[in-house]
């Protein structure tokens, strides 16, 4: 099953979030969250949580790889979110994260993402490294 846009924002994870995805093709994805007063950091500012960013550092990732990957898929999980923040993560109402699938091969994925200020700086980039777990094919007993 290829895996469309619509797939991703009917999960529920992601109706919890707030977010939603807006490509998922060609190993690329962009992910956008609405920002709402709960999004923001524990310092009581402006600044928009760091878990957050790396919640939607995930799926930005997944939906890039998934996007590569074919019907014989039957999970794909995260092995390790490496997230980098460089400087706070200020947004009045939008969010987008861009996500790039590095290299998939028939077991593991690799892929990167960021967060971009609205001067379009880099303010957050994570590496993540993904497991893909594929149906087998049935045995026929002889």
């Amino acid at each position: 099953m290829t895996w469309t846009c619509d797939d991703w924002n009917k999960k529920a994870y992601m109706r919890w979030a707030g977010a939603r995805v807006l490509l998922s093709e060609g190993g690329r994805s962009r992910v956008e969250l609405q920002v709402q007063e709960h999004h923001r950091g524990a310092a009581g500012g402006a600044a928009v949580n760091g878990a957050m960013l790396a919640y939607l550092h995930d799926v930005a990732q997944g939906a890039a790889i998934r996007s590569l990957l074919g019907s014989d898929v039957r999970a794909f999980v995260t092995l390790n979110l490496n997230v980098s923040y460089t400087a706070l993560m200020m947004a009045d109402k939008v969010l987008l994260c861009d996500g790039r699938a590095v290299r998939v091969g028939s077991a593991v994925a690799f892929g990167e993402s960021d967060f971009r200020d609205e001067r379009g700086e880099v303010c957050c980039h994570a590496t993540g490294t993904f497991r893909i777990l594929r149906n087998r094919p049935s045995r026929v007993e002889k």
